[in-house]
C-alpha cells in the first residue's frame, strides 16, 4: 500500500471537493439553459387532457344551444299554429250548432230560419241580408276570423332569423374568425422565440449539445403554445389555444360562447328560454297538452246538434235525451209509430222478430187478413181456393229442401 503524507492527503481532497463544485455549477448552468423535451411533450399532452375535459364539462351544462332554441321556437310556432284551428272548431261547433236567435247576434240555423221567414212574409229587404249576412258576414266573422292569425307566426321567424345574422356577423365573427387575427399568430411565434432563444444562448455559452437539445424542444413548446396557450396561475384556466377551456380559446368559442350567445338572441314570443333554464321536453309537454284539450270534443258537438234537433225538428226532449245515451234508441218508436198512423198493424206485425222463427205461422194469417181486408170478398174467396193449393205447394217444396 502506498502511504500519503497529510500534506499530500489534504491536497487531494481540496482537488475533489473543487471538481464536484464545478460540477454542481455546470449542473445548475445545464438546466438554467438546456431544456427536458420529454417533459415539455408530457406537459403538453396533460393540458391537452386537462382543457378538453373542461371544456366538455362546459358544455354538458348547454349542450348545442343554439340548436335546442331553435327546436324550442318551433315547437312555439307549433302551438300558436294549432291554437287559431281550434278556436275555428270550437267557432264552427257555436256558431253552426248554435240556437241562440237574438236579433244581430243569431247563430246560423236561427238566422237562416229568420231570414227564409221574412222571404216568406214578402218581406225581402231584412229577407235577403239576413241570408247574405249569415252565410257570408257570419261564417267569415265567427268562424274564420281566428285563422287570420296563423300567417302572422312568420313575424317572430323572420325577426329571429334577423337577431341571428346579425349575432353571427358581428360577435359571432369577432369571436371566430377574429381568434385567429388576435391570438393565433401569438401562440405560434412566442413560443418559437423562446425556443430560439434557449438556442443562442447555448452557443453562446459555449454548449453545443445544449444548443441541439433545445433546438429538439421548440416543437413541444410551440405545439403546448398553439393548442393550450398560456396558463393562468391564479384561476388554473389556459388562455388564447385553439381548445384552451379559459378565456379566448378556439374551441370554446365555438362549441360553448358563441352558440350560446347564439341561443340568448333569438328566443320566440313564448317559448322556453334554454338559456334561462327552460326546456325542451316542457315545450313537447306544453304542445301535446294544447293538442289534447284544446278541440271541442265530440260530446260537445254532438249535444249542441241534439239541442238543435229538440229546438228546430220538434222531437220531444225525452226522445232526443234517450238517444243520445245511444242505448234506448227504442224510446223514439212510440213517436215514429204515431207519425205513421196510416200503417198497417198486421203489416208492423209481419216485422215482429218473434215471427223470424215460424215464417209460415206469421206471414199466413197476417197476409190472408191482409188481402182479404183490401180486395174483397169475392176476390178473396177467389184467391184463397188458388193460394191454398199453391202455397201448400210451395211449403212442401220448402221442408222438402230443409
Amino acid at each position: 500500500m502506498i502511504a500519503l503524507t497529510p500534506t499530500v492527503s489534504n491536497d487531494l481532497a481540496a482537488d475533489i471537493q473543487h471538481s464536484m463544485t464545478d460540477l454542481q455549477q455546470r449542473a445548475v448552468e445545464f438546466t438554467d439553459y438546456v431544456a427536458n423535451p420529454i417533459q415539455d411533450w408530457i406537459t403538453t399532452f396533460q393540458a391537452a387532457s386537462t382543457n378538453l375535459s373542461s371544456l366538455y364539462t362546459q358544455f354538458q351544462q348547454f349542450p348545442f344551444a343554439a340548436s335546442q332554441q331553435i327546436a324550442a321556437n318551433f315547437l312555439q310556432y307549433a302551438v300558436q299554429y294549432v291554437q287559431p284551428y281550434q278556436a275555428f272548431g270550437t267557432g264552427a261547433v257555436g256558431y253552426l250548432l248554435g240556437t241562440a236567435a237574438t236579433p244581430g247576434s243569431a247563430d246560423f240555423i236561427p238566422e237562416i230560419l229568420i231570414g227564409l221567414t221574412d222571404l216568406a212574409a214578402g218581406n225581402f229587404a231584412a229577407g235577403i241580408p239576413a241570408l247574405t249576412s249569415t252565410i257570408w258576414g257570419g261564417l267569415a266573422l265567427d268562424v274564420f276570423k281566428p285563422l287570420e292569425g296563423i300567417p302572422t307566426i312568420l313575424n317572430p321567424i323572420t325577426q329571429n332569423l334577423a337577431n341571428a345574422t346579425d349575432y353571427l356577423t358581428t360577435t359571432g365573427i369577432a369571436n371566430i374568425a377574429g381568434y385567429f387575427a388576435d391570438h393565433f399568430m401569438g401562440t405560434v411565434f412566442t413560443p418559437l422565440g423562446v425556443g430560439v432563444q434557449n438556442v443562442y444562448n447555448s452557443l453562446v455559452a459555449g454548449d453545443p449539445l445544449g444548443a441541439v437539445i433545445n433546438a429538439i424542444d421548440i416543437p413541444a413548446l410551440v405545439t403546448n403554445s398553439v393548442f393550450n396557450g398560456t396558463l393562468n396561475a391564479k384561476t388554473g384556466l389556459y388562455s388564447t389555444g385553439l381548445i384552451a377551456d379559459g378565456s379566448a380559446g378556439f374551441l370554446k368559442y365555438l362549441i360553448t360562447v358563441t352558440p350560446q350567445g347564439l341561443a340568448n338572441k333569438m328566443v320566440a314570443p313564448n317559448a322556453q328560454n334554454i338559456m334561462s333554464g327552460g326546456s325542451l321536453e316542457y315545450a313537447l309537454g306544453y304542445l301535446g297538452n294544447v293538442l289534447a284539450t284544446g278541440f271541442p270534443t265530440p260530446q260537445i258537438a254532438f249535444d249542441n246538434l241534439l239541442n238543435v234537433i229538440r229546438t228546430y225538428a220538434g222531437i220531444p226532449s225525452a226522445a232526443a235525451a234517450a238517444a243520445a245515451n245511444g242505448s234506448e234508441f227504442a224510446a223514439l218508436a212510440p213517436a215514429a209509430s204515431n207519425a205513421m198512423a196510416g200503417l198497417s198493424a198486421g203489416v208492423l206485425k209481419a216485422f215482429d222478430p218473434a215471427a223470424v222463427t215460424n215464417i209460415a205461422a206469421s206471414l199466413g194469417p197476417s197476409l190472408a187478413a191482409e188481402v182479404a181486408g183490401s180486395l174483397g170478398a169475392n176476390l178473396a174467396g177467389s184467391l184463397a181456393t188458388t193460394l191454398s193449393v199453391d202455397l201448400s205447394k210451395v211449403a212442401l217444396h220448402i221442408l222438402s229442401a230443409l
